[in-house]
């Protein structure tokens, strides 16, 4: 089981994500949509020097949050790409 990772802001003090586990969990069990998103969503609170940290769902899967400038798949701007500020 690998956990899901949440790439976050340097000026973050809060994070909204979705447990990927738990949203292919209720895909196999044929689960509509709007309830995995419910069930998957995971919100909370970091403090702006952290910059690393574990936290757990509802069902208890790990999902790592790491503070970073710009998560290295994205290493390039693409004007295509959503800023949030």
């Amino acid at each position: 089981m690998t956990a899901t990772t949440v790439w976050i802001a340097p000026s973050a003090t809060a994070y909204a994500c979705l447990c990927e586990l738990c949203l292919e969990q209720a895909r196999r069990d044929g689960v509509l949509f709007a309830d995995a998103l419910m069930q998957a969503s995971v919100r909370g609170s970091i403090a702006v020097d952290t910059g690393a940290a574990s936290v757990r769902c509802r069902a208890g899967h790990e999902i790592v949050l790491r503070r970073v400038e710009r998560p290295p798949s994205l290493s390039h701007h693409d004007s295509g790409q959503l800023q949030l500020t």
